[in-house]
């Protein structure tokens, strides 16, 4: 054995690990109170500096400064400041702007519209078929009332009859007769593999 495997085949050293401190408060050791930080160590202390960019948020209330009190408006800001009529907002050709001009052209007054503009014009007819939604509330004829249904709408009116499952049914118990059908031809020829899949063993 060399003396590498010799190493190796040692057991592992076990090393002594400190129990958990007993108390929060543990005397300090004389190397950490006269320990002097580096430069890096205080440059990192430092608080982190605010950007010089940083405004404060105003206050709810803000304070109008002087100038702003004595302030006098331009005749243009007057202007502007004045509401619309709706007279001069109305677009032209709506009865607002006819009605604030008063002057109607007696080109307007003197069209007619032609033949095709009268047939749009008018409403849609109903096809003389077409049947109305029935009301919900409506009065039940006597014919209703005193029908009689026949044997085969009895028959379709029952309930398909279910059968009765009992705690011994065993639903994979193959029966006698499965057990000795034989399958028909055709159902052999379905169940061959087509020739493509067919491969023959290896010997």
């Amino acid at each position: 054995m060399s003396q590498r495997q010799e190493e190796l085949a040692n057991p592992k050293k076990v090393i002594a690990i400190n129990e958990d401190r007993p108390s929060p408060i543990w005397p300090v050791s004389s190397s950490a109170l006269s320990a002097f930080p580096s430069a890096r160590v205080q440059n990192l202390a430092q608080p982190k500096k605010t950007s010089q960019e940083w405004m404060e948020d105003r206050p709810a209330y803000s304070i109008v400064s002087e100038g702003a009190k004595k302030a006098s408006a331009s005749p243009r800001t007057l202007h502007l400041a004045k509401p619309k009529h709706k007279a001069s907002c109305s677009l032209p050709g709506t009865p607002n702007s006819h009605q604030s001009s008063g002057k109607e052209s007696s080109r307007s007054i003197k069209s007619a519209p032609t033949a095709r503009t009268e047939s749009l014009a008018v409403h849609k007819i109903e096809h003389p078929e077409y049947q109305h939604d029935l009301p919900v509330v409506r009065p039940v004829p006597s014919s209703a009332l005193h029908t009689q249904a026949t044997d085969r709408v009895c028959q379709l009116a029952k309930p398909s009859p279910r059968r009765i499952i009992s705690d011994v049914y065993d639903p994979y118990k193959i029966s006698p007769a499965a057990k000795h059908a034989e399958a028909s031809p055709r159902i052999q020829e379905l169940c061959t593999p087509p020739a493509r899949r067919q491969r023959s063993k290896k010997m």
